[in-house]
């Protein structure tokens, strides 16, 4: 049987154990709600500081109001967690009517086990629907259209499916961020596509000459190659694009180098 997830709630001292979100929260009535997602492996909540720094801002730029023991505490307690194991820490707007200021946001931190699994190289299409990202490319709770392009895409055969705006513009996968190499050059696009501002984005930008920009589809039809980038899976190869192959040499050597890193 597989083990079960676990939540807890903070109650403005610490974080307990609960078993449900109130059905009067705005995060499950509306999608009101803000999270990052944190990879805890070998005792460690990675990246955890930039993960609840983002969120911090993230609440912030909301307007909601938000107790800094509360981030402390958090940091203190994912790392306390079992692991390996897949976290997130919410935000939801907590109770109240649609259009009622936030005074009271609710933060909950879940965890399921997920044992880590090698990544293979996989392929990926282009979703055929405009994406529109919400709250320019805030991590919010309205996670459907992202799980409905998913879904569309493994029943298609592929393993992931690559998101455009409606300027088509490339924003990211359903699940990950993005980076093609065009013309020898490592491309991801910018944040105002929509992107998100993903803590394994920035290790690649960190650590490798990336070029932020604009891309279309124009632009993947002249990539040579492309890989995607999350908390979880870190850096994955694309083999093909559609029907297209894509060299993966180095998107396997910084997966290799992201996955033995201290």
């Amino acid at each position: 049987m597989k083990p079960a997830a676990t939540a807890f709630l903070w109650n403005g001292t610490d974080f307990a154990p609960c078993e449900n979100v109130p059905l009067t929260d705005r995060g499950f009535r509306y999608g009101m709600a803000l999270f990052e997602s944190v990879a805890v492996r070998g005792g460690r909540a990675e990246f955890l500081d930039a993960h609840l720094a983002r969120l911090e801002a993230a609440a912030r730029r909301c307007g909601w109001p938000m107790e800094r023991a509360a981030w402390v505490r958090a940091g203190e307690r994912l790392p306390q967690l079992d692991g390996p194991a897949f976290a997130r820490v919410y935000v939801t707007a907590g109770d109240g009517a649609p259009t009622a200021p936030v005074t009271a946001p609710r933060v909950f931190l879940f965890a399921e086990p997920r044992e880590a699994a090698p990544q293979a190289a996989i392929r990926v299409r282009v979703h055929p629907e405009p994406f529109l990202p919400l709250f320019g490319g805030l991590k919010t709770a309205n996670y459907w259209a992202n799980a409905e392009a998913l879904r569309q895409a493994r029943e298609a055969g592929f393993g992931e499916a690559l998101l455009f705006n409606p300027r088509g513009e490339l924003v990211s996968a359903c699940m990950a961020n993005v980076f093609v190499e065009l013309g020898g050059r490592l491309v991801t696009p910018p944040l105002s596509s929509g992107a998100r501002a993903g803590v394994t984005r920035e290790w690649v930008m960190q650590r490798r000459a990336v070029a932020e920009r604009g891309l279309t589809r124009a632009d993947l039809q002249n990539a040579t190659a492309c890989f995607l980038t999350s908390c979880w899976a870190g850096i994955v190869p694309v083999a093909a694009l559609e029907e297209r192959p894509l060299d993966t040499p180095f998107a396997e050597t910084l997966r290799a180098e992201f996955f033995s890193r201290a």
